[in-house]
């Protein structure tokens, strides 16, 4: 590992877990500061230690990541939609990294099956709570659910990348249950545990050389 990616994945940890230790804390000044500044890290090491159109791609779906962060973190109510739009529009650069050489081996196969089956009885659960918010909700339904399958199938993707997928849908169906449905115990712990989980992962497998098919 360089000394340069020793110092952003320092900063990552340190801002992580700043702000989930803070999460109590909330609302202080400047908390959506702290809370942008791990993935903004990872974002300026995809553009610096990823070659390429991938690092450009994969660094941009980071910063929209980011832009949803701070969007939730001002405001959850009033700019929810947009912050909502902004992670549909990280996904949606994700997904043109990780679709790249689609292949479906066996275990691959199984987990694009375990995604879509989550997403189905996830959706079924969903839909009839969402009132007003149908559209947008099931729209990126779609697209993380997409971005998962992408990660699966892509075959340069390291295995790395199939967890942090996973992770970040995980972490985005606590949202919207803890959201539409009903309380989730320490809801915000989980999320921004595991969202920050979820882009790590994808930074790290992103990072890997090589092919390293599950």
């Amino acid at each position: 590992m360089s000394s340069l990616n020793r110092v952003i994945y320092i900063v990552f940890f340190c801002f992580a877990l700043t702000f989930i230790a803070s999460l109590n804390l909330r609302p202080y000044p400047g908390d959506f500061i702290i809370k942008a500044i791990p993935v903004l890290s990872l974002a300026l090491l995809a553009f610096l230690k990823i070659p390429g159109i991938k690092g450009k791609l994969l660094g941009i779906g980071f910063l929209f990541s980011d832009l949803g962060d701070i969007l939730l973190e001002l405001d959850r109510s009033a700019y929810f939609v947009f912050g909502l739009a902004a992670f549909l529009i990280a996904h949606i650069f994700y997904i043109t990294v990780f679709i790249r050489k689609p292949v479906l081996v066996k275990p691959r196969s199984i987990i694009v099956l375990v995604i879509i089956a989550y997403g189905i009885v996830l959706g079924n659960i969903l839909i009839p709570q969402l009132g007003s918010m149908l559209i947008p909700v099931v729209a990126y339904l779609i697209v993380i659910l997409t971005m998962g399958i992408s990660a699966s199938m892509g075959s340069n993707n390291h295995f790395f990348i199939i967890i942090g997928a996973c992770l970040f849908i995980l972490s985005d169906s606590i949202i919207a249950v803890n959201k539409f449905l009903m309380p989730v115990p320490f809801s915000s712990f989980w999320i921004m545990t595991i969202y920050y989980s979820a882009q790590f992962f994808i930074i790290s497998g992103s990072l890997k050389p090589g092919r390293h098919n599950a």
